[in-house]
């Protein structure tokens, strides 16, 4: 793990914000400005969340907004930005482009003259210390940069709760690798310990989290849109995510990620917050994915199944992404639950929010 995601000085800068009225260097001001963290001609990647080909109403990728005031304030710093992510299912060129059209990403690029990323190769990497993963697959688009900012957005995601700082660096791991892990990886301390395995060979040098409309129920493609009207930075991606749970309610301990995270010592020792306290935008009611009942009710509650509805169009994108060939389409999806293990795959990528979770 770098020194950034280990030292104590970590602060999470906090802005009252829409998506109209974006000021990325006032909000980044008490942490030393850009340029602390990016040199003239470094290149600088964007990791945006680009979950899957959907339009920015839909507030299901991170808003084309706020990438672009990020975009232009690197420009402005003497840094050269590109967009890039590794969305769902296959990882082509063909999806890319889809996926950048439908999000606004392909326009915003063409406007500021901006790369975005087209490169599928990958390189097996190292890792030192893994508790999961002794070695795996990072995309170029992530070793090639020079430094990385990651601009997640805050969602509820079925399988691990929420998809925050931490969890966005698993768009390292190019396509359909992914979904060998969630084959490998079922229970939820397993895959939340591969994802710090991932994150600790793919860190960030700077977050910048799109909380202006946010994603609650069951995400990270299925929720409903919330406003929040908040957008956050931060030096420290654990920091980060532990400022949202206290703006939003939520027992950090009780979100997979961070509690794994805890026990390798991974939790900053103090947080400091320039601008805004969380408890100065603190969100009451916001809902967790229904797979999360158990955080606030403690009571364990049969586990929920990916149900295809009426909605379904048969596209196969679904069938694609089973980890265990779970899947098979004739007029609709329909799911083998002997072989499912609850992955929630299909319900993620699933465009049309045809696939429901229920308990079966």
């Amino acid at each position: 793990m770098s020194s950034s995601n280990k030292q104590n000085n970590s602060v999470v800068s906090i802005q009252k914000s829409t998506y109209q009225n974006l000021d990325v260097e006032a909000l980044l001001a008490p942490m030393g400005g850009l340029k602390k963290y990016i040199n003239q001609n470094e290149k600088v990647l964007l990791k945006t969340n680009l979950l899957n080909a959907s339009e920015p109403s839909k507030h299901i990728v991170t808003h084309p907004a706020v990438v672009g005031a990020v975009a232009k304030a690197v420009l402005k710093a003497g840094g050269i930005p590109y967009i890039g992510d590794s969305p769902s299912g296959q990882f082509t060129k063909r999806r890319l482009e889809k996926a950048y059209k439908n999000s606004g990403l392909k326009n915003l690029a063409e406007e500021l003259g901006i790369e975005l990323n087209y490169d599928t190769g990958y390189k097996k990497i190292e890792i030192p210390n893994g508790k999961k993963l002794k070695k795996t697959p990072i995309s170029n688009f992530v070793l090639n940069a020079d430094k990385i900012i990651a601009i997640p957005k805050i969602k509820t995601h079925a399988l691990m709760m929420m998809t925050l700082a931490t969890k966005i660096m698993y768009g390292a791991v190019p396509g359909l690798n992914k979904v060998k892990y969630h084959s490998k990886f079922i229970r939820r301390k397993a895959f939340a310990e591969m994802l710090l395995d991932i994150f600790s060979v793919a860190t960030p040098n700077l977050i910048i989290m799109d909380g202006i409309i946010g994603m609650q129920g069951d995400g990270p493609a299925g929720g409903e849109p919330v406003d929040l009207g908040i957008i956050l930075a931060s030096n420290n991606a654990f920091a980060m995510d532990l400022a949202i749970c206290q703006i939003l309610d939520i027992e950090p301990v009780g979100i997979p990620v961070l509690k794994q995270a805890k026990i390798r010592n991974l939790w900053p020792s103090k947080i400091s917050y320039p601008l805004l306290l969380p408890k100065d935008v603190k969100y009451k009611g916001f809902k967790l994915p229904s797979t999360a009942n158990y955080l606030l009710t403690g009571e364990k509650k049969p586990s929920q199944s990916p149900v295809p509805t009426e909605k379904c169009t048969a596209c196969g994108q679904c069938q694609e992404i089973c980890p265990k060939n779970a899947i098979t389409i004739d007029s609709i999806a329909r799911v083998d639950y002997l072989k499912c293990i609850k992955c929630y795959c299909c319900h993620e990528i699933c465009e049309y929010d045809a696939v429901k979770l229920e308990v079966i």
